[in-house]
C-alpha cells in the first residue's frame, strides 16, 4: 500500500471534489466522510471557534444563517472579511477549511497521507487570487504542486483516453460561481491551450438567485409580505430553488412551496418561464464563446467537439444554446462535477514524474512529460503589463509585456536605461488587463527595484523581467547588465488611491508625497452639531487635497486612543471612517491625547508629515500631552491645532509646532479652516512650516 499520494483538488465555488491515484490507472473520485462525491463548499463557524464543513454546514445553513459562510471563492484575492462569534475569517480561511476537509476525508478513505496537490483555479482568475489558492492550500496543510485552469483540467482528462488522433475541443465551463470558456487541441501526447476568456463573477448561483427573486416577488405580490424581509429565510428560499433548478432540467414544469407569516403557498414554475428569466446570463456566455473562438481566428467548423464542464451545464438550456452556436450536438461523456478534479490528480502525477521544478529561463513551455504522460500547454486569458508614460507624455498607458494566450510559462524582458545610485530604486507598477488605460486594468502591484551598485558610466542599464510561471502566477526579476548582477525585488503595498493613472504626468517633477494624520476629539462636549460640522470640515478636507501624493490617516481621542483609518488614499474608506465617528466611542472624558499613535503611524512614512489636531475642549493631563507633543514635533512631524468651543488657546500654542501652527474658530468656521489647509497641501511648504504659510494667506 502507498504511504503517500497526490491528489487533484477542484476547489469550487458551490462544491469541491477530491480525486487521487495510487497506481497507473485513471484516478478515481474519492467520497467524503458523508459517502458524498461532492462537498459543499459551505462552512459553518459554532461558537467554540470549530468550522463544520460541507453537507452538515449546507443542511443546517437555514438554521445558522448568521454563522454560515457560502460562496467565498467570489472574494478571494480581495480583502473581504466574514464576521462569527466575534472572530474575523477570510476567503483564504474558509477556503483552507473546505481543503482540509478535502484532504481528511481522502486520508480516512485511503489509510494514507496526502500531502501534495493540484488545485485547480477558473481560468479567468488574476494574480491576487491564484496568490490566495496557494495561501489556502498552506493554510490547509497542503504543498500545492500546481495550480491549473478549470478547462485545461477538464480537457486533460478528457485527452488521458486513449486515442491515436488529433482535434480541436471547446470547454464551455460553467460552475456554480465562474464561467470559463477554452479553446483546446488535444493530440495524442499534450493538452494545448488554445485561448481562453471568462468571467469570474458568473456562475449557476447567478442563476439560482434570478429563480429565487423571481419566486419571491410571486409571493409578495400575491400576499402584500415579503418572506426575504427575515434574513434566515434565505438560505431555506435558496436551498428549494435550487432543487426545483434541478428538477426543471429533467421536467418542463416544477413547484417551490413557500411558507411564510402563516401562508403556504406553491409557486410553479416551467422551464420556459425561467429559461426567460436568464436568457441575459445565457447571452453572456455566447458573447464570451464568440469572442474566443475569433481572437483564435478559428471558425466553428474546425471545432470537433464541445465538452460541458460543471454542474450549471445540466441546464437544457446550455446544450440547446451550444448546439445552434457550433452546429453539433455538446459531448457529455465527461461528468461534469467530477472531470476537473480527475484532470487535476492526472496533472498531479506529471508533476511528480516531472521531479523538482525548472525555473522559467531555464525551460519554458518545452519541459517535457516522462513518457505514458500528456504535456500540459497552458495559457493566461490577462494581459501582463506596466504603467508608462505615453510617447507624447501626455498621459499614462498600459504598456503590454505579454499578451494573453500566450503560453505559459513564458517571460519578457524590458530594458530601463537610468541614471541611478548605490541604494536607489526603480519602482514598477505591473498591470493586469487589455486596455491602453491603465485605470481599466487590475494592478498586481508595485515592484521596486534595488540599485546596490552601478555602472562606471553615467547611466545604469537595468533589465527588468515579467513572468508568469506553470500555475500563472506573476513574477518580477532584474539584472543589471554590464555586470549581470541580480538586484533584489521588492514588492510593496500599492496606494489605495491610484487616481493618478487618470491624470497627465507632471513633465520632470518628481511629487513629494506627503502624509497627513487627521487627530478628533471624541469627549462628551462633541455630541450633537459639533461633531457633525467636525465630519463636515474633515470631508471637505478630503475632496480638497490631492490623494494621488497625500496619504492621510484618522485617529480619534477621548478617554483613550483608537486608529480609525491607518495612512492610505481612499476617499471611499477615509469618509466611511469619518461618518462612522460618534460620541462614546472611545470614552466621553478627556483623560488622553493623541501624540504617541499618530507618532507611530506617521514614523514609518517618508515625506513631509502633518498632524492636525481638533478639539472643542479641556484636556486632563495638559502637562504629559504637550511634553508628548514635543517628542512627536522632534521626528520630523509640523503639528497644527485646531480648537474651537471650550477650547484653551494658550493649550493650543503649547501643542502646535509653532504659534502660527495654533488655530482657534468657531464651529461654522472649520470647514474654512481644514480648506484653507488644504489649498497650502497643493503647493510645497515653505521652510517655515505649514502654519506660517496659512499666516501669509490669511495676512494677505
Amino acid at each position: 500500500m502507498h504511504k503517500e499520494i497526490r491528489a487533484g483538488i477542484d476547489l469550487g465555488t458551490t462544491n469541491s471534489v477530491i480525486a487521487c491515484g495510487t497506481g497507473s490507472g485513471r484516478p478515481q473520485v474519492i467520497a467524503n466522510a458523508e459517502g458524498g462525491r461532492t462537498t459543499p463548499s459551505v462552512v459553518q463557524v459554532r461558537p467554540d471557534g470549530t468550522l463544520v464543513v460541507g453537507d452538515t454546514a449546507k443542511r443546517e445553513a437555514p438554521l445558522e444563517v448568521q454563522n454560515t459562510a457560502r460562496f467565498f471563492k467570489r472574494d478571494m484575492g480581495t480583502d473581504a472579511r466574514y464576521e462569527y462569534w466575534g472572530a474575523t475569517y477570510t476567503p483564504v480561511d474558509l477556503s483552507a477549511a473546505v481543503l482540509r476537509k478535502l484532504k481528511q476525508d481522502a486520508e480516512l478513505a485511503l489509510s494514507v497521507e496526502i500531502s501534495e496537490a493540484v488545485v485547480t483555479v477558473p481560468a479567468y482568475f488574476r494574480n491576487a487570487q491564484r496568490l490566495a489558492t496557494q495561501e489556502a492550500c498552506s493554510k490547509a496543510g497542503l504543498t500545492l504542486l500546481q495550480t491549473i485552469n478549470e478547462p485545461t483540467a477538464a480537457a486533460l482528462a478528457f485527452g488521458s483516453r486513449s486515442r491515436t488522433d488529433s482535434e480541436v475541443v471547446l470547454v464551455y465551463d460553467l460552475g456554480g460561481g465562474t464561467f470559463d470558456v477554452t479553446l483546446v487541441r488535444v493530440a495524442p501526447d499534450a493538452v494545448e491551450v488554445i485561448g481562453t476568456d471568462g468571467n469570474h463573477q458568473l456562475g449557476g448561483k447567478d442563476w439560482d438567485d434570478r429563480l429565487m427573486l423571481h419566486v419571491n416577488a410571486t409571493f409578495r405580490d400575491r400576499h402584500g409580505v415579503d418572506p426575504l424581509d427575515e434574513g434566515c429565510n434565505y438560505e431555506t428560499l435558496l436551498m428549494q430553488v435550487e432543487e426545483a433548478k434541478k428538477a426543471l432540467s429533467a421536467m418542463e414544469r416544477s413547484a417551490v412551496i413557500l411558507s411564510f407569516g402563516g401562508i403556504s403557498d406553491g409557486i410553479e414554475v416551467s422551464r420556459s418561464d425561467f429559461e426567460l428569466l436568464t436568457r441575459d446570463l445565457l447571452a453572456q456566455t455566447e458573447i464570451l464563446v464568440r469572442r474566443v473562438l475569433e481572437e483564435a481566428r478559428m471558425d466553428v467548423r474546425s471545432v470537433a467537439r464541445t465538452l460541458l464542464v460543471g454542474a450549471a451545464t445540466r441546464m437544457p438550456m446550455c446544450r440547446s444554446l451550444l448546439r445552434d452556436l457550433m452546429g453539433k450536438e455538446p459531448d457529455t461523456s465527461l461528468n461534469p462535477d467530477e472531470c476537473v478534479a480527475i484532470g487535476a490528480a492526472i496533472q498531479a502525477r506529471a508533476c511528480v514524474a516531472r521531479g523538482p521544478k525548472v525555473s522559467i529561463a531555464a525551460a519554458p513551455a518545452s519541459a517535457k512529460c516522462p513518457s505514458g504522460l500528456l504535456e500540459v500547454r497552458d495559457v493566461m486569458s490577462h494581459s501582463l503589463g506596466m504603467i508608462a508614460i505615453s510617447q507624447d507624455g501626455g498621459r499614462y498607458i498600459n504598456d503590454i509585456l505579454l499578451p494573453r494566450n500566450r503560453p505559459i510559462p513564458c517571460v519578457a524582458t524590458r530594458e530601463y536605461g537610468v541614471t541611478t545610485r548605490v541604494g536607489g530604486r526603480i519602482a514598477v507598477y505591473v498591470t493586469q488587463g487589455e486596455e491602453e488605460d491603465p485605470a481599466s486594468c487590475t494592478f498586481v502591484g508595485k515592484y521596486v527595484v534595488l540599485c546596490s551598485s552601478r555602472d562606471n558610466a553615467n547611466k545604469s542599464f537595468v533589465d527588468i523581467s515579467y513572468s508568469y510561471d506553470r500555475s500563472g502566477v506573476v513574477g518580477v526579476s532584474a539584472v543589471l547588465r554590464s555586470t549581470g548582477e541580480v538586484l533584489v525585488v521588492e514588492k510593496e503595498a500599492l496606494p489605495e488611491d491610484m487616481t493618478w493613472v487618470t491624470r497627465p504626468p507632471v513633465a520632470g517633477q518628481s511629487l513629494r508625497q506627503r502624509h497627513v494624520c487627521i487627530a478628533i476629539d471624541l469627549s462628551g462636549s462633541m455630541r450633537g452639531k459639533p461633531l457633525a460640522d467636525a465630519q463636515k470640515a474633515v470631508r471637505s478636507f478630503l475632496h480638497n487635497i490631492d490623494l494621488a501624493r497625500t496619504s492621510v490617516s484618522l485617529i480619534s481621542f477621548a478617554d483613550k486612543t483608537r486608529i480609525d483609518a491607518r495612512p492610505g488614499r481612499s476617499l471611499e474608506r477615509l469618509e466611511t471612517a469619518v461618518g462612522a465617528w460618534g460620541i462614546g466611542q472611545v470614552g466621553i472624558g478627556n483623560e488622553t491625547d493623541p501624540f504617541g499613535e499618530a507618532r507611530n503611524l506617521l514614523s514609518s512614512e517618508d515625506g513631509d508629515r502633518l498632524l492636525v489636531v481638533l478639539t472643542d475642549g479641556v484636556w486632563d493631563n495638559q502637562t504629559k500631552a504637550i511634553e508628548k507633543a514635543k517628542q512627536c514635533s522632534s521626528c520630523s512631524t509640523e503639528i497644527i491645532a485646531i480648537g474651537f468651543g471650550a477650547a484653551d488657546s494658550e493649550f493650543l500654542r503649547s501643542i502646535a509646532t509653532s504659534d502660527e501652527s495654533a488655530l482657534y474658530t468657531d464651529a461654522q468656521g472649520l470647514s474654512g479652516v481644514f480648506e484653507e489647509i488644504a489649498q497650502v497641501l497643493l503647493r510645497e511648504p515653505p521652510s517655515g512650516g505649514i502654519g506660517q504659510l496659512l499666516a501669509r494667506r490669511k495676512g494677505a
